[in-house]
């Protein structure tokens, strides 16, 4: 589904990585791991078609991904930004339904497709009111049903737990988990535990310019994790981390 060959990022002169080269396939939840700085967010951004990358390749469906033009770009990759904007004074349902500007159906079919998103993300109490009114909470869950609305191939999703409680991200994890049967996912987190749980594989920054990638079993060790954090794992932690691997 996407194909990455010697893919090399830098930032500001800075390596962040260097040949890349693995394939995501659909079926497959990819998480991203590494300390802050480490180049997760350039990593997903440049997969999305928005930051350029300075030596490789990196195909969907065969296609170059800078060979794709907008709507066709859309229709294959969606992308949950980290960071929140709510500048937009438009209702619930009007933000939701920007997800579906990549495709070309009746407005009935975008209408069920948006409503159903809306409902997956709890928010059909909250349809006609403004983004601007909502919690960081309500947000963050308005993004994502925006992104579920734009039903793309492959979901690119940085840090999807911010701001919400402990129960949602659970649900959420639950439904990235289905989704990703049918779907290619790609999830920047800090949250090793729901990587250990639900992920597939994983791309581990390890700085330096080293990334490890892989299957999770393979790759989320307590020796890969010591290199990524650059610290010896306290007891404590190796029990609640490691206990799955």
């Amino acid at each position: 589904m996407m194909e990455i060959k010697d893919l090399s990022l830098s930032v500001d002169e800075q390596i962040l990585l260097f040949d890349l080269s693995l394939t995501i396939k659909k079926g497959e939840f990819w998480a991203i791991l590494g300390k802050n700085g480490a180049g997760k967010t350039t990593l997903l951004h440049t997969l999305a078609g928005l930051h350029n990358y300075s030596k490789g390749s990196i195909k969907i469906g065969g296609f170059e991904l800078n060979s794709l033009n907008f709507l066709t770009r859309a229709q294959q990759i969606s992308l949950l930004p980290q960071i929140q904007e709510s500048s937009l004074n438009c209702s619930v349902q009007q933000a939701v339904s920007y997800g579906r500007y990549a495709w070309h159906k009746s407005d009935t079919a975008n209408l069920e497709i948006i409503n159903q998103a809306i409902q997956e993300m709890e928010l059909s109490d909250l349809t006609q009111k403004s983004i601007q009114a909502l919690s960081g909470g309500e947000l963050r869950k308005v993004e994502i049903a925006t992104i579920l609305a734009q039903d793309s191939a492959v979901m690119l999703l940085d840090e999807p737990l911010n701001h919400l409680d402990l129960a949602f991200r659970y649900k959420l994890m639950q439904k990235l988990k289905g989704l990703s049967q049918n779907k290619a996912i790609i999830m920047v987190t800090h949250d090793i535990q729901y990587v250990q749980q639900y992920c597939s594989h994983i791309i581990m920054f390890c700085g330096e310019s080293r990334v490890l990638t892989g299957k999770i079993n393979d790759v989320l060790t307590e020796k890969n994790l010591t290199k990524m954090l650059g610290i010896e794992l306290p007891a404590t932690l190796k029990e609640s981390l490691l206990k799955n691997i």
